[in-house]
């Protein structure tokens, strides 16, 4: 899960209590202002945790003003003394909130990102991501270096418009394709990855006759998934596959590390 994920879900998790309890208050006859007060949470939260330190300061300042200055100007029931006490209690729960938050963004901020700099899996479609992808061809470069072991790659495109146009019906191509194509479809011992609109499927100790094999198994299901989701034409206009063996077709399989590689530059 990336940190956006994390800081909206924290943040629709809080509102959506705040204001539930703000309803049971409203049931419950509390005073307007006291309402008010409670939902003024909500701001004091979000301004924390997307608006940095000045963002902080400024959602506790401007909604303890607003709330201190309704508050004394419609006491209601209360007394001038009771306002003030209330006025206290609100400094105590929007600093203790301002605080807080601005804590979770900047200490879990930088935990997401370590965790995410770890990842190697796609979230979408639960097969390796680029840095997954740049890691194994790697290590099959270096294993042919030593022990002269061959591997091979099979690279399926997918045309982009196709697959955002899929995804606009609510239809995930790529994860479609990648759990119950490609997932079911290869060896345990291959290796699979994402990188943008393309699948790559890394075939250890396959020379390119074997490669052909697969990649024609492989693209036969995978044409045959497209069809159903098109409306007209042909499949074969939608994916683009390629067959490459190292080290036969090295500089190709170095061009997509090095495509790899560059994706994962900030």
């Amino acid at each position: 899960m990336k940190y956006a994920s994390f800081e909206r879900i924290i943040v629709l998790v809080i509102a959506v209590t705040v204001a539930a309890m703000a309803v049971a208050m409203a049931i419950q006859k509390t005073d307007g202002m006291e309402i008010l007060g409670h939902l003024l949470m909500i701001a004091v939260i979000v301004s924390s945790l997307y608006g940095g330190k000045r963002g902080a300061l400024a959602g506790f300042l401007v909604s303890l003003g607003l709330y201190s200055v309704l508050r004394l100007l419609w006491r209601g029931d209360f007394g001038y003394g009771t306002a003030l006490e209330l006025i206290g209690i609100k400094l105590l729960v929007y600093g203790v909130l301002s605080l807080l938050c601005h804590h979770i963004r900047t200490q879990f901020r930088y935990f997401f990102v370590k965790l995410e700099r770890q990842d190697l899996v796609d979230d979408e479609t639960q097969v390796g991501n680029e840095r997954f992808l740049a890691r194994e061809l790697e290590a099959r470069i270096n294993e042919h270096q030593r022990y002269q072991t061959p591997f091979s790659v099979i690279r399926f495109s997918l045309h982009p418009h196709f697959v955002e146009e899929r995804r606009k019906q609510g239809v995930s191509v790529m994860r479609d394709l990648g759990i119950s194509v490609l997932k079911n479809d290869t060896r345990s011992v291959d290796e699979l990855a994402r990188m943008g609109d393309q699948f790559l499927v890394i075939l250890p100790n396959v020379g390119s006759k074997g490669a052909e094999v697969c990649c024609n198994r492989l693209q036969g299901k995978m044409e045959a998934y497209i069809e159903r989701h098109l409306e007209s034409g042909d499949a074969g206009k939608v994916l683009g596959v390629e067959v490459l063996s190292y080290p036969e077709d090295k500089e190709s399989i170095d061009a997509i590390l090095s495509e790899a590689g560059a994706r994962l530059e900030p």
